[in-house]
């Protein structure tokens, strides 16, 4: 009698095997992804140069490196005294580092308090004024008292006080830095800015604690690697 040929039993497919190969999958397409995405900022990342003394926070932004250069951007504000002291300090560490230095003052207001006194330094800037008008309205503040953040009759004494009159008056009143007051908070809150000063490196390091020993720290390690 001739024997029946058995027949193979059918493997049931393990469900857990199967989870287990889609997630591999998954994993191993998000990291190309992720690879892919990076792959774009790879001149900003191969430019950058981080210090290697002082105390910073590595902010998630692009940076502006370039070779030579140690870039600053001081978000301050005229009633600020921490920003009064970094005024009175900066000199110092300009003279230091001579032309490796650049900085920017970004003049910045709380909600709710006026923008003349960002609108003033401004147009005074525009009119090759910036740093002694700068200087006037920490004077008029933090030596005389002055109420230059509400004021517009302070802001103008502090003006006359650097021989800007009747056109610096004029561009004032009719707003002529309303705007480009309106963009520097644009950018502080594209920064997160939470206290003055503030001060940013090269796009994307935030010099924290903001003191000048420690800046001079962050700033020193940069100039010397270059």
């Amino acid at each position: 009698m001739a024997k029946k040929k058995q027949r193979p039993i059918p493997r049931k497919s393990n469900p857990i095997m199967v989870y287990a190969a889609v997630a591999v999958l998954i994993i191993a397409l998000l990291a190309i992804y992720h690879y892919s995405g990076n792959s774009g900022n790879s001149s900003v990342t191969v430019n950058e140069k981080l210090p290697t003394t002082g105390k910073f926070v590595k902010l998630n932004k692009p940076g502006t490196y370039e070779e030579g250069k140690v870039k600053i951007m001081e978000f301050m504000k005229f009633d600020c005294s921490h920003c009064y002291d970094m005024h009175r300090s900066m000199p110092a560490l300009l003279n230091k580092y001579g032309g490796n230095i650049q900085v920017s003052y970004i003049p910045i207001v709380w909600q709710g308090q006026s923008t003349k006194s960002i609108e003033a330094y401004i147009i005074a800037e525009q009119m090759g004024k910036g740093e002694e008008m700068r200087d006037a309205l920490f004077q008029a503040k933090f030596v005389k008292g002055s109420d230059i953040m509400e004021s517009s009759i302070a802001i103008e004494d502090a003006a006359a006080s650097i021989g800007l009159g009747a056109d610096f008056k004029a561009k004032l009143e009719g707003g002529e830095g309303r705007k480009a007051a309106l963009s520097n908070l644009g950018m502080m809150s594209d920064f997160s800015i939470q206290g003055t000063p503030t001060l940013i490196i090269n796009g994307n390091i935030n010099v924290d604690p903001p003191t000048i020993a420690n800046l001079e720290d962050v700033v020193g390690s940069l100039v010397n690697a270059q």
